[in-house]
């Protein structure tokens, strides 16, 4: 994945959080946002993983549990909403 992009990020606060990890780490800006980013990622991906997991159990809960709908019975006799 080598693609060359360029990233101007106009923000004072990022500016001013990038420069107080330079000096607490001594790393450099490059090294901080793709390390921030790659940390972001994997709790992205972690997160979908996780999801897809859980997505089954969910789905065959919501079978299990669902209730027949009868749209009449929002209504009484003269059409109103009951």
């Amino acid at each position: 994945m080598d693609s060359a992009m360029a990233v101007s990020i106009k923000s004072p606060r990022v500016d001013a959080l990038l420069e107080q990890l330079r000096q607490l780490t001594g790393r450099g800006s490059t090294e901080i946002v793709r390390d921030a980013l790659e940390l972001e990622l994997q709790r992205c991906l972690s997160r979908r993983r996780r999801l897809a997991a859980e997505l089954p159990v969910l789905q065959e809960k919501a079978i299990e549990t669902a209730q027949p709908f009868d749209p009449d019975s929002l209504y009484d006799e003269q059409g109103s909403p009951s």
